[in-house]
């Protein structure tokens, strides 16, 4: 008999375990005693991997206290678990100051006044703040004037999908808790986002919701909202791109791109599973040549979409460089594939030059070259660090450390470019070894989050700062040498358990 009771309200390791958790964070003390892997604490979605066969669990009846304990929903290719710590369902009201009165609210941008029936004054309050203020933070497309990509593509579709429209107010309660220093609207984004899992399970179960636009909308605002407010002590955020590509792999060739929804999504959908496998040390979960031909949907982000694919590739060497190291621990220098393929690699970067084919017509122009150009020096340092298992102190690498942070420091902070800056800053930022580089690093991640206050802005400096102590520790230890041969992403993986947030 068990002498001991199953924790459902301490971190996962404890729970699925089944141990009494003492509930320090980051990391408890069984799992700090033990010397395992701590998983954190929240809610948790689980997507599993495809030709996974389960059985349906029906949902728990409610307690008192009810609960969303783990359930899991068939799919015709995957199955997705949810699961999330008990939590009462009855919330206070929702209560914020706001500058306006309700009868001064602003108007939402419908097509249609019937789209906002029977939402909440609350809700259409929270709409309406995504709609004015959040999406145009976390979009790169420069404005023209014009709705956003996230704007047009995502706003129609909340009202029509309450799993979306959840997910969407989950974000701007969170977003707006933290710009107007308001704990309470913290309280209303945790139930918007048990809203949003509630419904997904719902949406999931219909063989023809699941493969909907909607349906693959809600997992990359899911995954957004996931990299921009999720907790710092949560080692293991879900990873909806598990589930974006269990929707999509139903879908045959790809006719379903004619809309322009869709092609929208998918590119959401690269630039994620892309910026993602930077920090897992692994490949991408999806082969974009194809479908991914720009930033967002918008031609004129071309450029960057163009750097991310050759991203991809070095992500894919990286992946084959393991998977041959684990099978033959005696064989660690390169294969000649290996070397043709860095080689080749290495001949498309310089191939590409934005700074030489800069169009001076507009400084939103100057600010996609630079943009551009900072991501082609970004892969080139990764580029090196996975083929030649170098960074810097190497001249090699130095050169493309200080031009990329050279790019990156000529686009405002203000500029809407910088939301897709994080890997670029992260990537040459961590190999700096000059203090001032690395005061400018400081600064722009400041400046950054003046203009957007997102909580992942903050972790991915403190992972900056850890990456600079291990870097200046081995410098120390083992000369200049071992300095060089720090990677970023396996320090922040060794010691904090989690991937940085790159996207």
């Amino acid at each position: 008999m068990a002498t001991h009771k199953r924790s459902r309200t301490g971190c996962w390791t404890c729970r699925e375990a089944g141990y009494k958790c003492d509930e320090l964070k980051p990391f408890c003390g069984r799992c700090t005693r033990l010397r395992i892997t701590c998983k954190g604490y929240g809610i948790k979605l689980k997507w599993q991997d495809d030709g996974v066969s389960t059985l349906a669990k029906p949902p728990r009846k409610g307690r008192k206290k009810k609960t969303i304990d783990q359930v899991q929903a068939p799919s015709p290719t995957s199955i997705v678990s949810f699961a999330s710590t008990p939590m009462a369902l009855s919330s206070p009201e929702f209560a914020f100051s706001s500058p306006e009165s309700t009868n001064s609210m602003p108007t939402l941008p419908l097509n249609s006044p019937g789209l906002s029936y029977g939402l909440s004054l609350d809700d259409r309050w929270l709409l309406n703040y995504w709609v004015e203020q959040l999406s145009t933070l976390i979009s790169v497309a420069p404005r023209h004037g014009v709705a956003t990509p996230f704007q047009r593509h995502l706003t129609a579709m909340a009202y029509e999908s309450p799993a979306l429209r959840s997910t969407i107010l989950s974000m701007a309660a969170n977003h707006l808790a933290l710009t107007s220093n308001n704990a309470s609207l913290h309280l209303q984004g945790y139930r918007f986002q048990r809203n949003a899992i509630r419904e997904l399970q719902q949406m999931i179960q219909d063989p023809v919701e699941i493969y909907a636009e909607p349906a693959l909308a809600t997992v990359m605002m899911m995954q957004v909202s996931a990299r921009l407010f999720g907790d710092d002590d949560e080692a293991h955020v879900a990873n909806h791109l598990i589930g974006a590509k269990a929707i999509i792999s139903r879908h045959e060739g790809d006719g379903w791109l004619a809309s322009s929804n869709a092609r929208f999504l998918m590119s959401l959908l690269a630039y994620h599973d892309i910026l993602s496998s930077v920090s897992r040390g692994s490949q991408p979960l999806l082969d974009h040549k194809t479908g991914f031909t720009a930033v967002e949907g918008e031609q004129q982000l071309e450029s960057i979409a163009n750097v991310l694919l050759v991203v991809a590739q070095i992500s894919q060497l990286q992946h084959a460089i393991k998977m041959r190291k684990a099978e033959s621990t005696t064989c660690l220098a390169l294969s000649e594939d290996e070397n043709t393929t860095g080689r080749r690699i290495q001949q498309t970067l310089l191939a590409m030059d934005f700074v030489a084919c800069k169009q001076e017509d507009t400084q939103e122009d100057t600010d996609i070259s630079s943009t551009a150009e900072a991501y082609r020096h970004a892969a080139f340092i990764y580029l090196y660090r996975t083929w030649l298992d170098i960074g810097a102190p190497n001249p090699i690498s130095m050169e493309h450390i200080n031009q990329c942070l050279s790019q990156l420091q000529q686009v405002d902070a203000h500029s809407p470019l910088t939301s897709s800056h994080i890997w670029p800053l992260f990537t040459a930022g961590c190999e700096a070894i000059d203090s001032t580089q690395r005061h400018f690093v400081r600064i722009r991640f400041e400046e950054l989050y003046a203009v957007k206050r997102f909580p992942s802005l903050k972790r991915v400096m403190r992972d900056i700062e850890h990456v600079w102590e291990a870097k200046d520790m081995e410098q120390q230890t083992k000369g200049q040498a071992g300095m060089a041969k720090v990677d970023c992403i396996q320090v922040i993986l060794k010691r904090r358990g989690r991937e940085v947030e790159l996207a």
